[in-house]
């Protein structure tokens, strides 16, 4: 059995071309080198270099063995990765999700349902690229605005969000126990402008110009705990806290909702149901 390590070696040298530098990437002595590499030979049984007084250089039998080396490198390289992602997921929950709502939301109620797994939460507005990463196999559960059809995926309802506006509280809206996307036409308000399907939903139902994106989160709650400004927020933020100086008034326009859908592959189903009991 050929040692993992020689053959290291002789890729080394090979890609190096010469015993110094071989033997400085490996962080070895030459004469360790040149030793490793008369192993290989009598392991092999046929010579693999031709030698001088001061060279070493591959023959044809170590240039053909050098390239199998360098395969079985990289196939010992990606079974390791293999594995231990393997073994990763079995301590791991991970879900992602289109929506910043949706972690505020799970946060602890994973943590509940998998107790003693680690559980890693990541956003991505993309839902085509959530549905690639779960039949990949990299997300244990994802949340979307929408039920996934595909054949391989167990899907079930998740939460559904609803839509408030924060009105200042000096505004005269601010005593209207709803409000509608038509009663703010000439309000300017802000919005998240990275909010996936909130925002598709609000540039559907209001004017471009009445809407102000902001671009972070951050930057989003700065102005709003700052300034008299009108701004949308769902109800997951609501129960969060009213931004001071606002009212939360609820919109009364049946669309403005969103319902939230989770999804992983069948073979998940058993772990998809301990999520769900726990919503």
């Amino acid at each position: 059995m050929i040692e993992m390590r020689l053959l290291e070696i002789l890729t080394a040298f090979a890609e190096e071309g010469t015993q110094a530098a071989a033997a400085e990437k490996l962080h070895i002595s030459q004469p360790t080198l040149s030793g490793s590499m008369k192993k290989l030979e009598e392991e092999i049984g046929a010579p693999l270099f031709e030698r001088t007084r001061n060279r070493m250089a591959l023959n044809e039998n170590g240039q053909a063995a050098a390239e199998f080396a360098g395969r079985i490198l990289r196939e010992e390289a990606a079974m390791r990765k293999h594995i231990q992602e393997l073994e990763r997921r079995k301590h791991t929950v991970s879900v992602a999700t289109c929506t910043i709502s949706a972690l505020n939301r799970l946060s602890l109620v994973l943590a509940q349902a998998f107790p003693g797994r680690q559980v890693t939460t990541s956003l991505n507005t993309d839902t085509e690229a959530l549905q690639e990463e779960l039949f990949e196999g990299a997300q244990t559960f994802i949340i979307t605005d929408h039920p996934l059809m595909d054949e391989r995926a167990y899907c079930f309802p998740c939460y559904t969000e609803h839509l408030f506006v924060y009105v200042p509280e000096d505004a005269p809206q601010a005593g209207e126990r709803s409000l509608a996307f038509a009663q703010l036409k000439d309000v300017q308000l802000l919005i998240h402008g990275n909010g996936g399907a909130w925002e598709q939903l609000l540039r559907r139902n209001m004017k471009p110009e009445s809407l102000l994106p902001q671009s972070s989160f951050s930057d989003f709650g700065k102005l709003v705990e700052s300034l008299p400004v009108w701004a949308f927020a769902s109800d997951t933020f609501v129960r969060m806290g009213v931004p001071p100086h606002h009212v939360a008034v609820p919109i009364s326009d049946a669309d403005a909702h969103l319902d939230y859908w989770c999804s992983c592959l069948k073979a998940k189903k058993k772990e998809a149901d301990l999520l769900r009991s726990f919503l």
